[in-house]
């Protein structure tokens, strides 16, 4: 499969003054077109997002808009264990989707796919399971209130297991397992992303339905990274019918100065390749705002997790991925690698739109 790219040397300023269309990888007439009909035509889904911004909720509707995707995962980001918290910051979320127009909350497949046919975007929840403290009985409630996912853990250990920031790899907990237990009978999928090795595993065993990971990336391709996950754990998700979200975090999926879509199409192909692409998704996890200066912040804040996670901050943008304006070329680039309309319609939302028909309905 040969490689698409739009490979520059330049300040994350620099190339965000280049013009949107100018940042797309190039491609031949005919791919072009290609590519362009399946953007129009697929049900494309975004299996983690940010693109509510910051807490004030600096929330600019034309840019979601203009991103064209079919459906986000947004992720709500409730990292205390206070619960009137996540009850209130969920209650603002549903807030901004109901002011807009062209936004829909969807709670199940079929919202996703009448967003498409009307010309919407649909939104679902996801949560942190801080917010839960040790009460099972409030993912009802917040199955109640939208969600229709939960991550197990974050990067350090909590109630449920240890996280993939943790020294040690203890697996999931007796409350761990009957949390699983819970989310399977409420039809909510389980996201293992920020769990440590052993948890994973655990929670994929232990669960009735099929798990995801729903924006990492293949351990292989850049050893340091704590955060990517190993093949053990990408064909144990596999093999349980779940998916593989492949993210566009700098600094994540590579630890080269440059980084960029060419880096997120790697790791397409590398799953794809070891589990075939029916378990390959999208899972971008990046805003519309400067994360590697976040991430500085943080890393500044707590240095002692990230040398755990084994990040290193060497590049300051994702070229041709920077932000979700650039979804688009993620098809561009599957186009120029080759494959097939069918495997390029799994990838960016079949397999997506698949599991939540399965798992939530």
């Amino acid at each position: 499969m040969r490689k698409g790219g739009v490979g520059l040397m330049l300040t994350r300023e620099e190339y965000l003054r280049i013009p949107l269309e100018e940042r797309l990888i190039k491609l031949p007439a005919e791919e072009h077109e290609r590519a362009e009909r399946l953007f129009r035509d697929l049900v494309t889904v975004d299996l983690h997002t940010h693109i509510f911004g910051s807490l004030q909720f600096d929330f600019d509707y034309d840019l979601v808009r203009q991103t064209g995707v079919t459906a986000f995962f947004e992720a709500v980001p409730v990292l205390s264990e206070e619960f009137p918290d996540a009850v209130e910051l969920l209650a603002r979320y549903q807030g901004v989707v109901a002011r807009q127009p062209g936004l829909v909350v969807a709670t199940r497949a079929e919202d996703i796919r009448r967003a498409k046919r009307t010309g919407q975007q649909a939104v679902m929840f996801q949560l942190e399971p801080q917010a839960l403290g040790r009460k099972l009985e409030r993912v009802e409630l917040f199955y109640v209130m939208g969600v229709r996912m939960m991550l197990l853990t974050f990067n350090t250990r909590n109630f449920v297991g240890d996280g993939c920031g943790e020294e040690t790899n203890a697996g999931l907990s007796r409350f761990g397992r009957e949390l699983v237990r819970r989310l399977n009978a409420a039809r909510v999928l389980i996201d293992l992303s920020h769990c440590g090795i052993q948890t994973s595993l655990d929670a994929i065993a232990a669960s009735e339905a099929p798990v995801l990971f729903n924006h990492t990336g293949a351990r292989a391709l850049n050893p340091p990274c704590a955060r990517l996950i190993t093949d053990e754990q990408i064909r144990a998700v596999a093999s349980k019918g779940g998916l593989v979200g492949i993210s566009a975090i700098p600094n994540q999926l590579s630890s080269k100065p440059e980084q960029g879509i060419d880096d997120l199409l790697d790791h397409v192909d590398y799953v794809a390749r070891m589990v075939g692409v029916e378990h390959v998704a999208i899972g971008l996890d990046n805003t519309f705002h400067d994360q590697v200066a976040m991430h500085r912040k943080l890393q500044a804040e707590r240095p002692e997790e990230f040398r755990r996670m084994g990040i290193t901050l060497a590049a300051n943008f994702m070229y041709g991925i920077e932000s979700p304006l650039e979804w688009k070329n993620i098809l561009r680039g599957l186009v120029a690698r080759g494959y097939r309309d069918e495997e390029i319609e799994r990838i960016v939302g079949g397999n997506a739109l698949r599991l939540i028909e399965e798992v939530v309905g």
